[in-house]
């Protein structure tokens, strides 16, 4: 994910990292060293121990959305990327994502072909920018 911002710093994107507990290593909040591995200011990060943001992805997926090829563990999502489009309508529902995959690293073509193509998405309160939920477990690309 960092590389993919740096090489687009003019890009107008948010992207919410979500930190989970999933490996038997992710046993506390992520460490500021690994916080700095997307230093991007367009970039916030959070740290989910009860796998709520995990939780309400897997709840509110539905068609069109595509359906991811990986990344459940104990019915967990983890190590996906969801990119939501311009338009829209952030609710009590997750709208449907246009990519919705992982893990991340097998999808960072993916990730920047979307937000390239579609350089002013939506953010959380409507605003046209890109919104990207990095939902992982201490594995930063």
């Amino acid at each position: 994910m960092a590389s993919i911002l740096k090489r687009h710093p003019e890009t107008s994107v948010r992207v919410f990292v979500v930190w989970e507990p999933i490996l038997v290593t992710d046993w506390s909040p992520p460490t500021t060293f690994a916080l700095n591995r997307i230093p991007d200011l367009r970039a916030q990060q959070y740290w989910d121990p009860e796998h709520v943001i995990a939780k309400k992805l897997a709840a509110d997926r539905r068609a069109p959305q595509p359906d991811e090829e990986c990344c459940e563990q104990s019915g967990i999502l983890w190590d996906l990327v969801a990119v939501y489009s311009k338009g829209a309508m952030w609710s009590d529902r997750l709208p449907t994502a246009t990519l919705f995959n992982g893990p991340v690293v097998d999808v960072k073509a993916d990730i920047e072909s979307t937000i390239l193509a579609s350089p002013r998405l939506i953010s959380r309160r409507g605003a046209a920018e890109p919104a990207l939920v990095v939902n992982g477990s201490g594995v930063v690309y």
